[in-house]
């Protein structure tokens, strides 16, 4: 799978539509928050991407661009000076500022504020030079540190919504610069938004669609007939065997691309029997991961290990998936003192991915047969989020999620998650200072050299393929069904970006 692999469009001629000054997008899941700093689920984060900017940004081929920013240098190895675009206003119409840039990332720098911090712990100081430029000190030299600024939490808030108050009001009433503006949220039934029409604009373009609801539809039935009737334009989480049906539909067509999220369940590895290296590989050993690709996903996947997708710098070609040996899994477990096999708990949130619950029964009942036995746990979107920011997830227990790339490099998959401040970092002995991966994902990350940094990722990723803190499974493939009458391209990093969408020609 490459990063830039053609997107796959499967549509036939078909009349001409009226321009949609309105569209639905259905997703399986409610928005838990409209704070960008106190959440990283993808359909959450589809979101802030419309409501905010950034310094930075992604293009929809993955290629940073000026956002807030309109150009930047380095001053040293440790200083970068951002210069801010003028005339930008919030959606209430106060004008942006540098201030509202240095209380935004100065909330970001702090631990235990947001769920992004570690995306931001390199960043030493942020001072004001003068009314249009930013300087951003970082503690040691961060290669990374301009696409730092197009990542996730890195939304511009207002400088009075980063106190406690204000985060309260921006959690229900989101106020950003983005293309488009707050205008209503009933929860479990649509947020609306509309078109900013005083927007900066990419190039001087202002929004094609006018109006766009996003409506939670967390059954897949229901969110296809919406789709097939016309009452949504785009849905998520297409289930494999309804891909061929809309496809050849008259209204309807499948946009597809090859994406930077990978499916993997978090491991709380601090107690006995994961604690043991051998248990955790015997997970492994235990599934037929082609098997679950195949018949849950209509082959559109690739397994992996090693932490990092082949989309990300520090991808290491190297490492192949642990075959399927269940009789190595029994083995594995007799080594590690289980004979009798071991009992964990499987959760997962509602609407997290594709087929979520059949893929927790598909786990568990390939686990049953070497004598891991899973109970399973389905949430509501809510509840998943609480136990993932609070780094709740039970002793001997596996957590599902399909985290992406913040960076395009293994800083912002792998040591996103894994750094001790991270989602994951209590969970894993390994992630705390003074262990091999802990030290070896530092190095990385303050060095400048990048054949050093390869070298420094190929050994840790080998830590991860041979310690196996986390259960991996494969590399996602982006699937949404689509209206005719609309157009774009679908993107590897799984944002929905309007401003990017257009009526069909």
């Amino acid at each position: 799978m490459k990063l830039f692999a053609a997107v796959t469009v499967l549509l036939a001629a078909v009349p001409a539509y009226a321009q949609p000054a309105q569209i639905t997008i259905s997703q399986p899941a409610e928005a838990t928050t409209m704070d960008p700093g106190r959440s990283t689920q993808v359909l959450t984060v589809n979101y802030f991407y419309n409501l905010y900017d950034t310094l930075t940004r992604w293009d929809n081929t993955l290629r940073l661009q000026p956002g807030l920013a309109t150009s930047w240098k380095s001053v040293n190895e440790t200083t970068w000076e951002f210069t801010l675009r003028q005339g930008v206003k919030f959606h209430d119409g106060s004008p942006l500022t540098v201030e509202d840039v240095r209380a935004t990332l100065e909330r970001n720098l702090q631990p235990g504020k947001t769920v992004v911090q570690p995306g931001f712990a390199t960043i030493e100081a942020v001072q004001v030079v003068n009314p249009s430029t930013i300087r951003i000190n970082t503690k040691k030299p961060d290669p990374l540190l301009l696409v730092r600024m197009a990542q996730m939490g890195a939304q511009i808030l207002p400088a009075r919504l980063t106190t406690e108050e204000g985060l309260k009001e921006l959690a229900r009433r989101p106020v950003g610069t983005g293309a488009y503006r707050f205008v209503e949220w009933v929860k479990d039934e649509r947020l609306v938004m509309e078109a900013n029409r005083d927007w900066w604009g990419w190039e001087g373009k202002a929004p094609a669609i006018d109006r766009v609801v996003w409506k939670p539809i967390p059954e897949d039935f229901p969110r296809i007939v919406a789709l097939e009737k016309g009452e949504a334009d785009i849905i998520t989480n297409v289930p494999p065997d309804r891909i061929k049906g809309i496809a050849d539909g008259r209204a309807t067509q499948i946009l597809s691309i090859p994406s930077s999220r990978i499916v993997t369940l978090s491991i709380n590895s601090t107690q006995p029997p994961l604690a043991d290296k051998r248990a955790r590989q015997a997970l492994h050993y235990a599934l037929d991961v082609a098997s679950i690709i195949k018949n849950l996903y209509a082959g559109q996947g690739k397994p992996f290990s090693g932490g990092v997708a082949d989309t990300d710098f520090g991808y290491n070609a190297s490492l192949k998936p642990y075959p399927f040996d269940p009789a190595k899994a029994k083995q594995l477990l007799a080594d590690a003192g289980r004979p009798g096999g071991i009992d964990v708990s499987l959760h997962a949130g509602s609407g997290t991915m594709v087929n979520d619950k059949f893929l927790l029964e598909t786990i568990a009942d390939m686990w049953a047969k070497v004598g891991i036995r899973a109970k399973i746990d389905i949430m509501e979107m809510g509840a998943r989020q609480r136990m993932l920011n609070e780094r709740a997830v039970p002793p001997n227990g596996l957590l599902l999620g399909n985290p992406q790339s913040t960076l395009l490099d293994a800083d912002g998959s792998l040591w996103r998650l894994w750094h001790p401040n991270g989602f994951n970092g209590k969970y894993w002995a390994g992630s705390q200072p003074g262990q091999r991966f802990h030290d070896l994902m530092e190095q990385a990350r303050y060095s400048l050299d990048p054949g050093k940094r390869r070298a420094l990722y190929a050994e840790a990723t080998q830590i991860v393929h041979d310690e196996k803190p986390w259960l991996e499974l494969f590399q996602e493939v982006i699937v949404y069904g689509v209206s005719r009458r609309l157009a774009f391209k679908p993107r590897a990093d799984y944002r929905l970006i309007v401003a990017e969408m257009a009526p069909s020609r």
